[in-house]
C-alpha cells in the first residue's frame, strides 16, 4: 500500500486532522510505502524511523500546479530527495521522487502542459542523473535545443525559459527568448 503522510497518524498536518487519523497509524501494514509530500525534516525522520519507505514528493519543490515563480525550473532540477540533513542510515529508505498535478486550478490542457513541461523532464532528471553528473547549463541547452522543437512539433504548449544561458570566458552571458503565443483550449472543449 502507499499513501500521503497523512497515513501515518497523529501528525496534524491539516486543520482537518482527526481522530480516525490516529487509529489509521495501528492498522498500516509495515510494508506501506509514504509518499512524503510535507517537507517536515522531523516527520520524515519519525516515518523513516518507524520503518517505511517514502517517496519524496514535497510539495515545495515537486507540485506541477504551482508556478514556475515558485518552483522555478531550476528549482526542481536542484530538488535531491534525500534531504541533506537525513541520517545517512535513512538514505536507501527514500525509494525515489514523486510529482504532483493537481487539476482542480488548471482551466486549459495548454495551462496544464505550460504547467509540466519541461519541469516534467527536470525531475526526470532528478530522478536517474547522480548529483556529481547533473549540470543545469546542459540541461536547459538540451531542452532548448531539442525539447522545443519536439513539443512544438507536437503542439504541445511549455514554459519557455525567459534566458538563454551560456558561459563565455567563466562569465554568465544571459539572451532574452522570444516567446510564441500558443492557441489556448479549454479541457471541456478538449475532452468531448
Amino acid at each position: 500500500m502507499m499513501g500521503w503522510n497523512e497515513i501515518t497518524g497523529g501528525n496534524k498536518l491539516h486543520r482537518y486532522t482527526s481522530e480516525l487519523d490516529i487509529l489509521t497509524k495501528e492498522k498500516l501494514a509495515q510494508n506501506t510505502i509514504v509518499h512524503f509530500w510535507k517537507g517536515n525534516l522531523d516527520l520524515l525522520n519519525k516515518t523513516i524511523s518507524h520503518g517505511y519507505d517514502v517517496v519524496n514528493s514535497n510539495n515545495k519543490f515537486t507540485y506541477l500546479d504551482y508556478d514556475y515563480d515558485k518552483i522555478s525550473l531550476e528549482k526542481a532540477y536542484n530538488f535531491n530527495p534525500i534531504p541533506d540533513n537525513l541520517s545517512e542510515e535513512y538514505h536507501s529508505k527514500i525509494l525515489g521522487l514523486g510529482c504532483q498535478m493537481w487539476g482542480e486550478r488548471i482551466s486549459t490542457v495548454d495551462k496544464m502542459n505550460k504547467q509540466i513541461f519541461p519541469r516534467i523532464a527536470a525531475y526526470a532528471e532528478v530522478g536517474w542523473t547522480s548529483l556529481e553528473n547533473k549540470n543545469y547549463q546542459n540541461f536547459t541547452q538540451n531542452i532548448t535545443s531539442y525539447w522545443y522543437k519536439r513539443w512544438d512539433k507536437y503542439g504541445i504548449n511549455y514554459y519557455k525559459l525567459q534566458n538563454s544561458i551560456s558561459t563565455l570566458n567563466n562569465k554568465v552571458v544571459t539572451k532574452k527568448r522570444k516567446t510564441k503565443n500558443m492557441e489556448k483550449t479549454s479541457m471541456k472543449k478538449s475532452f468531448n
